[in-house]
């Protein structure tokens, strides 16, 4: 019997006809398995000049899914694409091989990278270790002279939209720009989405796990940034394609079509496609509420009591909220609070007397004590630990070094090399990495498989990003996650919110920008400490937080079923993944 590989890379004459003598031909697969073979056949004679010198990075594991959507957007979608793939798959290093590569063939010179505030470390570090490129960072609070100064750089949405930076930035013409969480732009009325459409530039990567999230409308206005015009105006398109006024549902008469056209602007490679090659480990979180000392929860609502005066009388937010989060740390942290307070004027020398007494009556945190408990249990087992403030890191680390452990240190001042090496020390000898949040994006910890949640970050999707330095491609075990808390405090009602509620630590990846899409870092921060300063007593606030997590909860129900239904009336079949032909999964 002919085999169908033979045809295709052998002997590309008549194949059509060829193919249909064939014993398994079925008229209704047979586009698409040519298509996913002339693919195929296009990875095999296209090459890449950026290749191999990636391979050649040890930081680097290229997989078959992301070389294919490289070549795709170079040879198919004429440099603009929206990178789909769902989340935990590789975009970045998607983005960083076709950006390379755009590089290298001299196609482009000046690129401009948006990102979320979050994530500017994590694209720096990444694009300076895996692929030796050097983009200048630009800082929320720092403002640039003049972009044309810098030819690769990275700026935070946030910062990009502003009056006097978006100015600068569209006086220059860019080669190419890129825009992670590009979900953001789906609003045609936002400043994000005007900033992209007057920008001048020749090419576009969008990178989004959830380029649909409630209706067409908002997939119509990503494509009309990525490649205007191409499906007329907003009337044109939803009269041809949308089934309804809301735009909720696709016209099945022309949903073959939509799908053709998305196959050159969208490519999107699911985790079950790569199952075979790709390895995903589970998540198994351990959670545990604790009871402080008298002094502890003396010193905690005394401080609390100071703030919520302080709040009702109109002082600045920020300011209460860091009090706030440094003593709900460590002693150590909340002996800084201490500090600020007695500066800032909220409390008189006696008051800062008084409550200095208490914090020095504490010699051990109960939090610390849990800890050294948790890392015991696995003595040889390395850990990753999470903190907010360098005074607590420290404490940890002089308290772990002490108790034998080894120990390094990761946070935001370090330079490149200096986290280079320590992420070096901490895979070859170090057991333990003390990591600051600021410190935490950027490197990759395959090689650890316990996260400590010491300190909580009031927003869900820094637990997640967190969570993702270890849990990603490459992880070989199940990855643990510890979250401590002290009993009726706000990190406790915000851990038990997330963890009992929603069931944050487990959900599938490709919902968490859905379900948190209207949380930024300052509203999740801000929203949550203001509805704990303002609750009257425990009962009050433990209300409101179980208000919250049931909005949550009912988002998280109505999310799963309404994204799949909406995703396979978009993106069924309009793409067959190569990799799927390739390792023989098409069952």
């Amino acid at each position: 019997m002919t085999n169908i590989v033979d045809i295709i890379f052998t002997d590309r004459s008549n194949v059509k006809s060829k193919l249909r003598k064939l014993e398994f031909y079925n008229k209704e697969k047979f586009d698409l398995t040519l298509n996913a073979f002339d693919i195929l056949s296009q990875i095999k004679k296209s090459k890449l000049s950026v290749t191999s010198s990636i391979k050649s990075n040890k930081e680097i594991e290229l997989y078959d899914h992301q070389i294919y959507a490289a070549v795709k957007v170079k040879n198919e979608c004429g440099g603009s694409a929206i990178l789909a793939d769902e989340v935990g798959l590789g975009k970045t290093i998607e983005a960083g091989i076709i950006l390379k590569e755009f590089l290298i063939s001299g196609l482009a010179k000046s690129v401009l990278i948006l990102v979320p505030p979050s994530l500017m470390y994590q694209w720096q570090d990444e694009l300076q270790s895996k692929f030796d490129l050097n983009f200048v960072k630009q800082r929320d609070d720092r403002r640039f002279k003049d972009p044309a100064s810098h030819e690769l750089l990275i700026m935070s949405h946030s910062s990009a939209v502003s009056p006097i930076q978006a100015n600068l930035l569209k006086k220059r013409d860019w080669d190419m720009v890129i825009v992670d969480e590009a979900h953001s732009m789906k609003n045609s009325e936002t400043h994000k989405h005007k900033l992209l459409k007057e920008l001048p530039r020749k090419f576009t990567l969008f990178l989004t796990a959830t380029p649909i999230e409630n209706n067409l409308r908002e997939l119509y206005n990503l494509i009309e940034l990525i490649k205007p015009g191409t499906f007329g105006t907003l009337n044109e398109f939803k009269n041809r394609y949308a089934d309804d006024p809301q735009m909720r549902s696709i016209n099945l008469f022309f949903k073959d079509e939509l799908q053709h056209i998305l196959s050159k602007i969208i490519i999107r490679t699911t985790r079950q496609q790569v199952k075979k090659y790709i390895k995903f480990t589970d998540r198994i979180p351990h959670t545990k509420i604790l009871k402080p000392t008298d002094d502890e929860r003396e010193l905690y609502e005394k401080v609390t009591k100071i703030i919520q005066e302080k709040y009702a009388e109109g002082y600045p937010v920020f300011y209460l909220m860091i009090i706030q989060r440094l003593t709900s740390s460590s002693t150590v942290a909340a002996k800084r609070a201490l500090y600020l307070m007695k500066k800032r004027e909220y409390v008189d020398e006696t008051e800062y007397n008084e409550l200095m007494k208490i914090a020095n009556r504490i010699e051990i945190d109960t939090k610390a004590i849990e800890l050294l408990d948790i890392v015991q249990r696995q003595k040889n087992a390395k850990f990753l630990i999470f903190v907010e403030w360098r005074t607590t890191q420290d404490y940890l680390a002089r308290l772990l070094t002490k108790s034998g452990y080894s120990v390094t240190l990761f946070h935001g001042d370090l330079n490149l090399a200096e986290r280079n090496e320590s992420r070096e020390k901490f895979r070859d000898e170090i057991q333990i990495m003390i990591s600051t949040s600021a410190g935490g994006y950027g490197m990759n910890f395959q090689f650890c498989s316990n996260v400590v949640n010491y300190d909580l970050p009031w927003n869900p999707m820094k637990i997640e990003q967190r969570v993702g330095r270890v849990h990603r491609i490459g992880q070989k075990n199940d990855v643990n996650i510890y979250n401590v808390a002290y009993e009726k405090t706000i990190d406790a009602y915000i851990l038990t919110l997330l963890y009992t509620k929603i069931q944050l630590f487990k959900m599938a990846l490709g919902h968490l920008d859905l379900l948190f899409a209207d949380i930024t870092d300052e509203k999740a921060e801000t929203g949550f400490f203001k509805e704990y300063i303002s609750s009257k007593d425990e009962k009050e606030a433990e209300k409101k937080f179980s208000a919250i997590g049931e909005k949550w909860e009912n988002r998280k129900e109505n999310l799963s079923d309404a994204v799949e239904e909406f995703n396979r009336g978009v993106f069924d079949n309009f793409s067959l993944s190569p990799m799927e032909k390739k390792n023989g999964t098409d069952e």
